[in-house]
């Protein structure tokens, strides 16, 4: 079963290949990343599209995202991304007739050291010359938004009322719906087991479903970005991190809508789903490349005491229950968005650190445009993939990973 493509990707959790006679074709994963891109390929006319997933569209991190869409970036090229999203996530039901629940609840960040405010001054005065709605807020308007909260020990709270959360489920099968309608193929069930490099340049993918010849790979593996760079020989600085989120039984002690909020001194972030309330005591474990992540029942009481601390009405709820999800993260906590250094045709799209679902819209555009017009609209320097290795790394803390 040989076959030509124009362009592989291989996304999330799995590698993915496919065969199909005398086309051209995009492979990409059915995660945020290629499931975007795939729908901005269609949209484009890109004929041929095929989507190829190692287990289920939306499966892997992207079922674990807890759906969070901010803009409080540090950067611009991270700021302009989230209000391309935003813009995306907002028009998101008129155009592809799903609802993602998306709502505006803001974000509420909680501080309590005067450096770590002075920084976000910083990042403010960024954020709003972009456009963005953000304020500093006193302790006592934090407690005005969100009645439940301890703020004795904050010194004040940055506020974005107009960032929120949408459902990374819906999101991700709106994408897929469309870009089946758009003539895109999605099939689950394919692994991919070697990338042959020849000559300097990628030249193909074996899977196993048979072997395909493509001279462009693209990896937007997630988690698994280190594994499949392996493949083509190239080293990615992308670790896999394990992130607990636990809920309560419906708990309308605390009524909503409650934003999504973030108490920066011990990472805790907590928000309300329905008459729930989602707590992560904010981990981020290093567990190797074991894509198997079961919940460490020892969060569990890390989680509760960090919540107590913020939110003390919570002793009078009950943990339901809870998962563990991988962040792919890079040395300085920013994505790689480029062509690999050292293998031609070998393009990355990882280390998006938990940011992955809210800057998708984004990211599958402007991987897009990189695509099929040889360079994107935006510019994307900030995450060239050589930067490790000349001693670039951004510094800048990205702030909130609450997503």
């Amino acid at each position: 079963h040989d076959g030509r493509a124009e362009v592989a990707l291989l996304e999330d959790r799995g590698w993915f290949g496919w065969r199909d006679d005398q086309v051209h074709v995009y492979r990409i994963g059915a995660g945020f990343t290629g499931i975007s891109t795939a729908y901005h390929l269609a949209r484009r006319g890109q004929r041929d599209v095929v989507v190829l997933e190692r287990e289920a569209v939306g499966s892997g991190t992207t079922s674990k995202a807890a759906g969070g869409i901010r803009s409080q970036f540090p950067t611009e090229t991270e700021i302009r991304f989230s209000l391309e999203a935003i813009g995306a996530f907002e028009r998101f039901h008129e155009k592809f007739r799903v609802d993602i629940g998306y709502r505006r609840v803001g974000y509420l960040l909680l501080i309590s050291d005067p450096e770590d405010l002075a920084g976000y001054h910083e990042r403010m005065a960024l954020q709003r010359r972009l456009g963005v709605d953000v304020r500093e807020i006193t302790a006592a308007e934090a407690k005005a938004i969100v009645p439940a909260l301890h703020v004795d020990d904050l010194i004040a709270a940055v506020w974005g009322p107009t960032d929120g959360m949408a459902g990374p489920a819906e999101v991700t099968s709106g994408f897929a719906r469309r870009a089946r309608e758009l003539g895109a193929r999605i099939i689950e069930g394919v692994d991919v087991t070697t990338i042959a490099v020849e000559r300097g340049r990628t030249g193909g993918v074996t899977t196993s479903r048979g072997s395909i010849s493509t001279p462009v790979v693209i990896n937007a593996a997630g988690p698994a970005a280190a594994r499949v760079g392996r493949l083509a020989g190239v080293s990615i600085p992308v670790q896999p991190r394990r992130r607990h989120i636990f809920f309560t039984e419906p708990f309308p002690e605390i009524p909503g809508p409650v934003p999504l909020t973030t108490d920066r001194a011990s990472g805790f972030y907590f928000r309300k789903e329905m008459e729930q309330l989602l707590l992560s005591p904010g981990d981020v474990e290093d567990i190797g490349e074991d894509f198997d992540v079961p919940v460490d029942r020892a969060r569990i009481d890390e989680t509760v005491e960090k919540a107590l601390h913020r939110i003390p009405i919570i002793e009078k709820a009950r943990i339901a229950g809870g998962w563990a999800g991988l962040r792919p993260l890079t040395p300085d906590d920013h994505a790689i968005i480029g062509w690999a250094p050292g293998v031609g045709g070998f393009f990355l799209a990882v280390g998006f650190g938990g940011h992955g679902f809210q800057h998708s819209p984004a990211t599958g555009r402007y991987v897009s445009e990189w695509l099929l017009d040889g360079r994107p609209s935006l510019d994307l320097s900030l995450f060239d993939p050589g930067r490790f290795a000349a001693g670039h790394a951004i510094h800048h803390d990205r702030g909130p990973d609450a997503e």
